[in-house]
């Protein structure tokens, strides 16, 4: 399992931004589900949905307005009707109606297809869906735009890296305990480089919440595409020092996780204008932070560097277009990721996937192109599609940072 965005209870019980149906219920996410303390009222002034529901205090309530309620009469004046899709509405609904609304935003406009037979190797496809605006009733025309393919190593490959993760197995003493802090999640761990807070940064971890779900949908959804067997499906030798994850290792959700939370965060940090935040001290500490979370699945023994290689181009990539369609960018960049050309004996080198200084994935040389941009150009995506519910959030997040 990976599931980031557990973790926050240290933070004041936040666990995530919303109950959505029951998704902490998936393996463990626990995070997702119940919003805890981000902006809810339980326990302010004994207004909390566990005492309001008690039998005790509906028994009161009953009572109470029995008593002073007096002879019904008509109300003489109405508080008239909401705006329909107005942005002023989501600060009247809970944190975890915010949250559902938010993920619709966001997973409605993905599609997955595995490339047919004819192709060698199969990449899975995580497309973009541009969905104009109809006209009068006619259904919407949507239109695809790659957002990143992702085709799984060889056999040879993944036999290959269990040198490597036997060697790392010798780390595990000394990571032992973060690793196991690691496994509900690392959102502790990103507050202890930038201060999140649920008193003070609520809708951070709102945003923050948001692209960990969004992170989680996806790579679960690769996962089962790319179907890749875990190292401990290799060798009775590995032996995990946790419980392997019953789901697919590449790309690795952990990687994933990590790397789209710290691109989406320090990019928040960056767009508030404060001075210090353009840094490449903050990212680089946010991104080694990642790849250290990362390594850390490998020294269990339940991943292969080249899952993390996977997770991290994923995550990079989703972070980007999470921030392009919250802040209103006109586009993001597509990749794609090709694990048959992944060396075999290669570890995974987080700074050999990414600049800090041009903030952009690097592409891999020709003889060894794992890693690379899908087309020249960016995608684009229209500003009239632009989501009000993700732009909301992002300024108010950013707001917190200004």
């Amino acid at each position: 399992m990976s599931y980031f965005s557990t973790g926050i209870g240290p933070l004041g019980g936040v666990g995530g931004v919303g109950g959505v149906g029951g998704v902490g219920g998936v393996g463990g996410v626990g995070g997702v589900g119940g919003v805890g303390g981000v902006g809810g009222v339980g326990g302010v002034g004994g207004v909390g949905g566990s005492v309001y529901d008690s039998p005790l205090m509906s028994d009161a309530l009953i009572r109470s307005r029995d008593g002073i309620v007096g002879q019904w009469r008509a109300p003489g004046a109405v508080p008239g009707e909401l705006d329909l899709e107005d942005s002023d509405n989501l600060d009247r609904w809970s944190p975890w109606v915010r949250a559902a609304i938010i993920d619709a935003e966001m997973v409605s406009r993905l599609g997955f297809t595995m490339e047919d037979a004819t192709v060698n190797p199969r990449h899975m496809a995580v497309w973009h869906l541009e969905v104009p605006a109809p006209a009068g009733d006619d259904a919407p025309a949507p239109v695809c735009k790659p957002l990143i393919l992702m085709a799984r190593p060889t056999e040879t490959i993944f036999k290959a890296q269990l040198t490597l993760v036997n060697h790392y197995a010798e780390l595990r003493p000394d990571r032992q305990t973060e690793i196991l802090t690691q496994i509900g999640g690392g959102m502790a761990f990103l507050s202890s480089i930038a201060q999140l807070h649920p008193d003070r940064t609520p809708r951070t971890l709102e945003l923050l919440s948001a692209i960990l779900r969004l992170a989680l949908f996806v790579h679960l959804r690769v996962k089962q595409g790319l179907a890749c067997r875990r190292p401990v499906e290799y060798s009775p030798q590995i032996q995990p020092m946790i419980v392997t994850p019953a789901h697919g290792a590449l790309p690795s959700g952990h990687a994933t996780e990590a790397f789209a939370a710290a691109l989406v965060l320090w990019s928040l940090m960056k767009a508030s204008g404060r001075p210090g935040y353009n840094s490449a001290d903050w990212r680089t500490q946010l991104l080694r932070l990642a790849a250290r979370i990362a390594i850390n699945r490998t020294v269990a023994g339940v991943h292969f560097p080249v899952d993390s290689a996977a997770g991290a181009v994923l995550g990079l990539t989703l972070g980007q277009y999470f921030v392009s369609r919250c802040s209103g960018a006109d586009g993001y960049t597509a990749w794609r990721f090709n694990g048959t050309k992944y060396p075999q004996d290669a570890d995974f080198i987080w700074h050999d996937l990414y600049d800090v200084t041009t903030e952009t994935l690097t592409p891999m040389p020709s003889a060894t192109g794992y890693s690379v941009e899908y087309a020249a150009n960016d995608q684009a995506i229209d500003s009239q599609h632009q989501s009000y519910v993700l732009a909301w959030l992002w300024d108010k997040a950013q707001a917190e940072w200004t």
